[in-house]
């Protein structure tokens, strides 16, 4: 009966420390520790109070670079007839100084203007004085605009015409090779065909569009 009434009345305050002992272990000490305490659990019930579909903004999630806006497309179009309209202006009146272009010709591209010379590292199945067309055009430029071609410019846009002025050969390089108590000598010599163009005029037509 006695060791009855003791496991019965035991359980009761062993409870009651076990959880005064709690509290006191996790009860803040002191004034300073009371707003270190508070904001601890603040942060904890913030921290937790995120929705289910949240995603933390990392490089993964978002992009470390910044967003690309794209511009308004009717802005967009209102500008590239603007901006051709000047073109065509400058181009009727003459007032845009002297033409260059970047053309590919012979596996090189080259920045020319009227009455360059360029040396093509190649033998042309051209006479010398006979007059040829660069089609491939990369781009055409002027004091105030320039044009580029994706990746080049339309043939009925610009032209630009060459003349053969000569046809030569390079100078001789040699390639030796030699080792020495072998007996072994080996001489090469490599001359490369060359072609002269003049540049004579490069035209542009008198509107864009």
């Amino acid at each position: 009966m006695a060791a009855a009434m003791v496991a019965s009345v035991l359980p009761v305050p062993l409870g009651r420390l076990l959880s005064a002992s709690s509290l006191s272990i996790l009860r803040p000490l002191g004034p300073g520790a009371a707003s270190l305490w508070s904001a601890s659990r603040r942060f904890s019930s913030q921290s937790t109070s995120f929705s289910q579909g949240y995603v933390p903004k990392t490089s993964l999630s978002s992009p470390p670079w910044p967003e690309v806006v794209l511009p308004d497309p009717a802005e967009e179009t209102r500008h590239h007839a603007e901006v051709v309209g000047k073109v065509n202006e400058l181009i009727a009146t003459g007032h845009y100084g002297r033409l260059f272009a970047v053309v590919h010709f012979a596996s090189h591209q080259w920045k020319v203007t009227s009455e360059d010379l360029i040396l093509i590292e190649n033998e042309l199945d051209i006479a010398c004085g006979e007059r040829i067309r660069l089609e491939k055009v990369l781009l055409v430029g002027a004091d105030n605009f320039t044009l580029l071609g994706r990746p080049l410019l339309g043939k009925d846009l610009v032209r630009i015409e060459a003349t053969v002025i000569e046809k030569t050969e390079s100078r001789p390089k040699v390639n030796m090779k030699f080792r020495k108590r072998k007996n072994y000598r080996k001489k090469n010599i490599i001359v490369n065909p060359q072609t002269v163009l003049r540049i004579n005029t490069i035209e542009i037509a008198p509107s864009l569009c």
